[in-house]
């Protein structure tokens, strides 16, 4: 499940919050860089409300002409066996969308728990290819697919090793690409926890050599991934006096609301597009909240990551490591316990263990380190042909985490003054800089 649809299937619980679920109208013009930028005016000044809601209806680009997305599968480790209890998951999963005339491609690399059918990346894809770029959407290190398919070790996170493992599938996937499609030259976006995994992906093919990418784009990233996930572990307990054993009471007092709501209104038609925000604005939902629903959507993608992670590599961390995984076992229970691991839980016991028996002389502090945009700060100083694009109001960035990673890119960074987190996606000012800087 994508990060947009847990949100959805969320605040439809919790809020009356349903109809970025429903199709939107898209009435904006696909955007060319021709002339002066579109006026930014997106309308949601909430960070956690832009978060959830995304781009109103009224506000979105027409994309109708982009062609549906390709997908592919492609097997990585022939000798990989994959649990019975897996099996729909079988096939390393990634997604295409191609020019039929000479043009350049651009891989794309999914946010925290997402594949190439979630909402972000197929908003670049259309964005991108409405433009005149080839696309290859590759999804996260920390999908389960990824996990089960492409991870060498199935404990995914660090984006040193991450990039490792990215820039091994790129390799496979571009033989694949040049049978279908003439490529002039390649370039990287990511996302969300992407955009940290594509700058280490980059200085890696500084060193090797295979892409020569010549432009890599980095759309609001965390600055420190332990930092981030502190601040969405945080986020999720804002709502929860008792802690994630409150989770119950928070769904019951959804579905009373959502009854009421029922009755008292259509609220429940889907064809109503602005019915996200009429809603919004109806009830008024407190930041507590709105910041319990991102933070669960983050905990439910955590507990998909963290069960995989602990199947495949049979740690025993949730799962007997000495029992079989099959169509016939029982989820509840395993479910229960990954619910309540936080993104901390996991790098502290499971994510630790594993990179401190590869290096003993690793601390934790090494590790956090490594993992922060500003461990590349040199890098990135040296590389102009490397962007950003963020949100001064990024609530996954803590305080004062929004101006360093705007000072690590210097004049190769765009700052938008709202949109949360990625809230502002599909707007057209975020498309015509995307756009911009990779035509440039």
């Amino acid at each position: 499940m994508s990060f947009k649809s847990r949100l959805c299937a969320i605040a439809f619980l919790i809020a009356g919050l349903t109809a970025s679920c429903a199709p939107q109208p898209k009435l904006t013009q696909p955007i060319r860089v021709l002339g002066d930028p579109p006026v930014y005016d997106y309308p949601i000044n909430n960070p956690y409300a832009a978060t959830i809601i995304g781009v109103p209806p009224e506000m979105k680009v027409d994309y109708s002409s982009v062609p549906a997305l390709q997908d592919r599968t492609i097997t990585l480790f022939k000798d990989r066996v994959v649990p019975e209890g897996f099996w729909y998951q079988r096939g390393f999963k990634y997604s295409e969308l191609l020019q039929t005339t000479p043009a350049p491609l651009v891989y794309v690399i999914a946010g925290t728990g997402a594949d190439s059918h979630s909402e972000s990346p197929h908003t670049i894809a259309d964005i991108l290819y409405s433009a005149g770029f080839s696309v290859v959407i590759l999804p996260s290190p920390t999908h389960p697919n990824f996990i089960i398919n492409a991870s060498r070790n199935f404990i995914t996170g660090n984006p040193v090793q991450d990039s490792e493992d990215l820039y091994r599938i790129m390799k496979v996937v571009d033989t694949q690409v040049a049978l279908e499609a003439k490529v002039t030259q390649r370039m990287l976006v990511g996302y969300s926890l992407g955009g940290l995994d594509v700058v280490f992906t980059a200085r890696l093919d500084d060193e090797q050599k295979a892409f020569n990418f010549s432009r890599v784009l980095l759309i609001n990233p965390p600055l420190s991934l332990y930092s981030s996930m502190q601040v969405l572990d945080t986020m999720l307990y804002q709502a929860l006096p008792d802690g994630i054993n409150d989770a119950a009471r928070f769904v019951k007092t959804a579905v009373r609301r959502l009854s009421r709501i029922n009755q008292s209104s259509d609220a429940l038609n889907f064809s109503n597009e602005r019915l996200l925000i009429d809603a919004y604005n109806k009830y008024q939902p407190s930041d507590a909240r709105l910041a319990t629903v991102i933070g669960l959507s983050f905990r439910l993608a955590a507990a998909d990551m963290i069960f995989t992670a602990d199947v495949m590599s049979r740690s025993g961390y949730i799962y007997p490591k000495d029992r079989d995984f099959t169509t016939s076992t029982s989820l509840n229970d395993y479910f229960a316990v990954a619910l309540r691991t936080s993104f901390k839980n996991y790098f502290d016991e499971l994510y630790m263990q594993k990179y401190q028996a590869q290096n003993p002389r690793m601390t934790k502090q090494d590790v956090i380190a490594e993992s922060s945009m500003e461990s590349m700060a040199g890098y990135i100083a040296s590389h102009p042909n490397i962007g950003l694009i963020t949100n001064r109001d990024d609530i996954i960035l803590a305080p004062g985490e929004e101006a360093k990673l705007v000072a690590l890119f210097g004049k190769n960074a765009t700052v938008f003054p709202s949109g949360g987190h990625l809230g502002n996606l599909g707007t057209p000012s975020v498309a015509y800089r995307i756009i911009l800087f990779l035509e440039r």
